[in-house]
């Protein structure tokens, strides 16, 4: 790998780094340094620091202008694009809310096509998926996708520049570690469906290793038929379907639901927010949901190995995390778990938009 990726590599994920540290790093002397920012002049911005004596240290980090990267997340509730500069500025967006109709590798497709046709001027675009991601083909039980191949219907290729297709749960988990420097990270996105994902960075140019867990979809009990194809799943018993189910105490069937959710919106709004207005009954729409969740997170904590749970998604909370933590711990000796909610609303988009980034460095910028 060139030293010139190897900077821009370090520098995205660091955001800022000292000059200095860099060149111990790659193991280059100040000259050659020198002569490797000049190269980098476009995509750098150089700043010094205060300092009382001496030289003043340099500061590296990317300029505003050195890409920009449309981002797309394909998600059950809505389709959102995002135009990023390099310094993570939002320039442009668009959404689209997902209608029955558009359930459908033909009706995504149009979606997404009439998406991307909406920008221009971009040099790198990602778009991840509410579903699982073999290689670039895409499987979506909740979005209906069968062998959905993004590449070859979208023609991504002739778009000119690099691209990625990853999960949303890769996307969070991506951002996750990417933002707090944390080597390994769970995250869990929570809403309609239930995904999660386990990320451990292993070193900046190496392939991190991202491990999707279908959470969702293992087996939690009870006899209700999900979309996917089996009888209880864990989305059928600990989903804001659940909470919606409670909160208008009717036999709301599992997979009508999942068809027709456009159509319960305005209670899955009414009813993620109850927490703020009435927590004792939140509490209890929320308290099957909570207990399955718990139990499932828990054993995943051993499993892996870890003390820390990051809680995304639409519905997702700060009550629901922190009533999380505290069942977690609650139900077994050897459960110790912090449960953080990840209250960055675009953290798919900015995944997204960090992974494409670092593909753009590796296959384009410093060949």
């Amino acid at each position: 790998m060139k030293n010139e990726t190897k900077i821009l590599l370090h520098i995205v994920r660091e955001k800022k780094i000292r000059r200095k540290d860099l060149e111990a790093i790659i193991s280059v002397t100040p000259s050659t340094m020198t002569y490797l920012l000049d190269k980098l002049r476009d995509y750098i911005d150089v700043e010094e620091e205060a300092s009382t004596l001496g030289k003043p240290p340099q500061v590296l980090s990317i300029a505003k202008n050195a890409w920009k990267i449309l981002a797309i997340n394909v998600g059950r509730e809505k389709v959102r694009a995002v135009l990023y500069n390099a310094k993570g500025e939002e320039l442009e967006s668009f959404e689209h809310r997902v209608k029955k109709e558009d359930l459908s590798n033909e009706g995504i497709n149009d979606v997404l096509k009439k998406t991307i046709e909406k920008f221009y001027d971009y040099d790198s675009i990602g778009i991840a998926f509410s579903g699982t991601i073999n290689g670039e083909i895409v499987d979506s039980k909740i979005l209906f996708l069968e062998g959905y191949d993004p590449v070859k219907s979208l023609q991504l290729k002739s778009l000119g520049v690099p691209y990625i297709i990853i999960s949303d749960v890769e996307a969070i988990a991506a951002y996750e570690s990417k933002t707090t420097g944390k080597s390994k990270v769970l995250v869990l996105n929570y809403g309609t469906g239930i995904g999660a994902c386990y990320y451990e960075y292993h070193a900046l140019f190496s392939r991190d290793e991202f491990k999707t867990i279908p959470f969702g979809h293992l087996y939690a009990g009870g006899n209700e038929k999900c979309y996917c194809g089996n009888v209880g799943c864990l989305e059928t018993v600990a989903s804001d379907y659940v909470i919606v189910k409670n909160y208008q105490n009717t036999n709301l069937n599992f997979i009508d639901f999942i068809n027709r959710e456009e159509e319960y919106w305005k209670t899955l709004k009414l009813v993620r927010s109850l927490h703020k207005t009435d927590q004792k009954m939140a509490s209890e729409l929320y308290k099957e949901v909570i207990n399955h969740l718990a139990m499932y997170l828990g054993n995943t904590s051993i499993l892996l190995g870890i003390n820390e749970i990051t809680l995304y998604g639409e519905g997702a909370s700060s009550w629901l995390a922190a009533q999380l933590e505290e069942k977690i711990n609650h139900l077994a000796r050897n459960f110790s778990v912090s449960v953080k909610y990840g209250n960055v609303l675009d953290a798919v988009e900015r995944g997204i938009s960090l992974e494409a980034a670092i593909n753009l460095i590796k296959r384009k910028l410093t060949k």
